[in-house]
């Protein structure tokens, strides 16, 4: 009996985080309230209560479950120890999937507000998104910054590298929804991407081919000219 009421007590919680997602990602934080997500889950607004203290409880595992996923995929990858250059076009591959995938989630991850919270983003939020961005910044630098491939990026801040993979990333969903928007023009973001791997391939990931073919008196020259 134990067992069985453990499952469903599970299986409601899970039915309401579910509700929860469908509609924070549909409209603003602000224009939802547990009455419908009680609504929308099949549950009373006591249930809900009986789960989950607070609408922004919600709001924020909502986050966390997302954010986790993205966490849990990039850490897989990195943990298939690949060379340097075939690790970060599966990564750039995984976020772009996984932004596809959840694009509704990833479009309110990118312009939420503090309009949606009265003027105010709550700092439990801020403080869940902020560790989960760190978690990933720590997984994939700490990939770039090992001794073998610091040699391959020596010019470039780790850092600034992943920033750069999210910022292309973003900028091509962003962009594709305009153009869908005011009729600019038709674009893919596929192949958006497409053309952004093949342009970094040439450039960042031939200059990783490039080095690894120096002999040790060229590189010495590259550290010393990058020294000065």
């Amino acid at each position: 009996m134990n067992s069985k009421h453990s499952f469903n007590k599970k299986l409601t919680r899970l039915t309401i985080l579910q509700a929860a997602r469908e509609l924070f990602v549909e409209k603003r934080y602000r224009n939802i309230t547990v009455d419908e997500i009680a609504r929308h889950a099949g549950v009373t607004k006591r249930t809900v209560y009986s789960h989950f203290p607070s609408k922004l409880a919600l709001f924020v595992h909502v986050f966390d479950d997302y954010l986790e996923q993205l966490h849990l995929q990039l850490t897989k990858l990195i943990k298939k120890d690949l060379p340097l250059d075939k690790l970060l076009r599966e990564l750039t591959d995984a976020l772009f999937t996984f932004t596809k995938q959840n694009e509704k989630f990833m479009r309110l991850f990118w312009t939420m507000g503090s309009e949606e919270f009265d003027g105010h983003i709550p700092d439990e939020l801020i403080r869940r998104i902020k560790m989960w961005n760190r978690a990933m910044v720590a997984e994939v630098t700490g990939v770039i910054e090992k001794p073998q491939n610091r040699d391959l990026l020596r010019n470039y801040d780790p850092e600034l590298l992943y920033h750069l993979m999210s910022a292309i990333n973003k900028g091509i969903f962003l962009h594709t929804n305009k153009s869908d928007r005011f009729k600019i023009a038709t674009i893919d973001p596929d192949r958006l991407y497409t053309l952004m791997i093949e342009l970094i391939e040439r450039g960042l990931f031939g200059q990783m081919r490039d080095v690894t073919t120096m002999d040790d008196a060229d590189k010495a020259k590259i550290s010393k000219t990058a020294g000065t």
